[in-house]
């Protein structure tokens, strides 16, 4: 890969990521200061594609952790199952699980 376009990646990551993180921040400040509660806590399990590396793996979770409102919890001792737990589950428990797998596992994969 280009180095040029490795660092182009990763900077559109940290762009990606910061933003993540202060739409999580907004959203629990929100439900701090407002009067209803919009929480609904869940774990959930996410499948990790075979070629992801140790530090792939590491830095999924650890972003994970990172990002308020969620938290890594485990990993399956075959390293293909990570247990999360959610703050803000939706409905559509799949759409959780998506929402993680496009936005963390697929963009750190494409990091290489």
């Amino acid at each position: 890969m280009n180095p040029l376009a490795k660092v182009f990646g990763w900077t559109r990551f940290a762009g990606f990521y910061l933003g993540e993180v202060m739409k999580s921040n907004l959203l629990i400040a929100w439900d701090v200061l407002t009067p209803t509660d919009k929480t609904r806590a869940g774990i959930i399990a996410l499948d990790l594609p075979e070629r992801l590396g140790d530090g792939q793996i590491l830095l999924i979770s650890n972003l994970i952790t990172m990002t308020p409102g969620s938290l890594s919890l485990e990993l399956s001792p075959d390293r293909r199952t990570l247990l999360i737990h959610v703050l803000y589950l939706d409905e559509d428990v799949e759409v959780t699980r998506n929402h993680l797998q496009q936005n963390y596992v697929e963009r750190v994969l494409k990091l290489g």
